[in-house]
């Protein structure tokens, strides 16, 4: 009888205390409900820049074209409406070869938010100037089609997708520097 004592004894103590998370099981639903979906809205908002793309060929509405002096370039003006009734436009200019109707081919170069007034130009075969500006604010730039990029945000600057693919982006602190 001593021995069955004991063996109850040895059995007994070698239970394992069960994790605080199989003690509460409720809580630590309700805390898993709150601490991923901020983690997860943490990291979107802190890692959108690096990852968004430039390219929006094609999306909105054309607003405005014109071809190149030479015929060889036509530049688009697109505005994409965001944010419902009380939101505003976005605007893009997209670059793309005359003859080429693949707008999967065309380039952009230009975004930021519509100010106002807007006006396209072609400098030379090569510079496009893109006005946008309103009276309390100018984000008028002139772009070397082949090699420059404008983004009023700033987010292809630093974005890892669109690195190498131009030799220069500017951004409104880079313009006001410049002039």
């Amino acid at each position: 009888m001593t021995k069955d004592m004991n063996e109850r004894s040895d059995s007994s103590s070698m239970t394992t205390r069960k994790s605080w998370i199989r003690r509460h099981p409720l809580a630590s639903v309700g805390i898993a409900m709150l601490v991923v979906p901020a983690l997860a809205l943490t990291l979107f908002f802190t890692l959108r820049p690096y990852l968004s793309t430039f390219d929006r060929s094609g999306e909105g509405d054309l607003s405005y074209s014109m071809p190149s002096r030479n015929g060889e370039y036509i530049a688009e003006l697109y505005g994409v409406p965001y944010g419902g009734a009380a939101g505003g436009v976005t605007i893009w200019v997209d670059v793309r070869k005359t003859g080429d109707a693949d707008t999967t081919s065309a380039k952009s170069i230009y975004r930021t938010e519509f100010h106002g007034n807007n006006h396209l130009e072609w400098e030379n075969d090569h510079t496009l100037r893109i006005e946008n500006w309103s009276k309390y604010t100018n984000e008028t730039v002139t772009l070397n089609i082949d090699e420059e990029i404008y983004d009023g945000r700033g987010w292809a600057c630093k974005s890892w997708r669109t690195t190498g693919q131009y030799v220069r982006c500017l951004t409104p602190e880079n313009v006001k520097t410049l002039k």
